[in-house]
């Protein structure tokens, strides 16, 4: 019966004292928030990169107006360039973002309207005045993968950009 009894206990003591599949549950446990690090890190990276298209599209509209007449087809063609990149926006033209058109684009200037002193191009917060707020869509719904229905990226990206008018008639 001692005999038994200390087999037995050998076997459980060797089976305690195993480590084949403790790699794998160490595994188990830390896929999961490797992945939400990666898609937390992912969106953020994107949402920087929206954000910098935005603000280096409504600097080359500023800019572009701010060394051409002030007048309402070069507004349009100011606006398709921070939308779409090119002059013109057409149907088949891409815009830099997606869901961003030229509806966004708010164009303000100081000053009398033949020779303003300076030129805004903005993308407004929601509750401007004038164009229609620009928000970023996400790739990932973070608030699902950490069980928070309240947390999401879904953010109003709002860049501006001010230049002095350089044209005197």
């Amino acid at each position: 019966m001692k005999k038994k009894q200390r087999q037995v206990r050998r076997r459980i003591f060797a089976f305690l004292n195993r480590e084949e599949g403790g790699t794998v549950a160490e595994l188990a446990i830390i896929v999961p928030f490797l992945a939400v690090m990666l898609a937390g890190v992912t969106e953020f990276g994107r949402l920087f990169q929206s954000y910098t298209t935005l603000a280096k599209s409504t600097r080359t509209a500023a800019r572009y107006l701010s060394n051409h007449p002030f007048d309402d087809v070069n507004k349009t063609k100011a606006k398709n360039l921070a939308a779409c990149g090119q002059m013109s926006c057409g149907a088949n033209d891409t815009a830099l973002l997606p869901g961003l058109t030229p509806s966004n684009i708010c164009i303000e200037s100081t000053g009398t309207a033949p020779n303003p002193e300076t030129v805004t191009v903005s993308i407004p917060r929601a509750g401007a005045g004038c164009g229609s707020p620009y928000t970023y869509q996400p790739v990932f719904d973070l608030g699902l993968l950490l069980h928070s229905p309240t947390f999401s990226l879904n953010l109003p990206l709002a860049p501006s950009t001010t230049m002095y008018f350089m044209l005197d008639d």
